[in-house]
């Protein structure tokens, strides 16, 4: 469903069966809104009302950021194709991790992720960060082949396989955006 608002423009509500809460997502052009089975447009409302200013806040950021074409995007990736498989393997090797798969997508919301078989996802977007950063993100995957989970062994792990420096890394990450 969508429906228009004076200040996000198009907002596009989902319901997702497996969502417990609402997630909200501005777009350049838009708000996009993911709902739990049961909720009403009018509690979707009451949501968004509440957040209104922190999500206008992060769309005006997007608008400012310069948009990236079709064709920069396919070199990105071609880029990302041609580096981040050859880094991967380099780091898991250096670091005795095993890993069943790696691809390569246009995720806007993550730099990536591992499955709990051990395949490891990365945005292309992650050929926009600085190569220590790229490094980070393919550690911190890496690191998931071995704890599921951001438990105080797995942040234990990253710090042995960054030098320490796996919160720092993090932190200077959080400058960047996907898309």
């Amino acid at each position: 469903m969508t429906y228009q608002d004076s200040d996000f423009g198009t907002v596009t509500v989902t319901v997702n069966p497996r969502a417990r809460s609402i997630i909200m997502r501005p777009e350049v052009g838009g708000l996009r809104v993911t709902a739990f089975r049961g909720a009403s447009l009018s509690f979707v409302k009451n949501t968004i009302e509440r957040f209104r200013l922190s999500l206008l806040k992060k769309q005006k950021a997007l608008r400012e950021r310069p948009q990236l074409t079709s064709e920069e995007i396919e070199q990105m990736r071609h880029a990302a194709k041609e580096f981040l498989p050859r880094r991967v393997a380099e780091l898991a090797y250096m670091h005795g991790f095993r890993y069943t798969g790696l691809t390569i997508r246009n995720s806007k919301t993550r730099w990536g992720s591992c499955s709990i078989r051990n395949t490891i996802s990365l945005s292309l977007y992650l050929m926009q960060v600085p190569e220590h950063l790229q490094d980070y993100v393919i550690l911190h995957e890496l690191c998931h082949t071995v704890h599921h989970d951001h438990s105080p062994r797995f942040w234990a792990l990253m710090d042995t396989v960054t030098d320490g420096k796996a919160h720092a890394l993090r932190a200077e990450l959080h400058k960047y955006h996907t898309a």
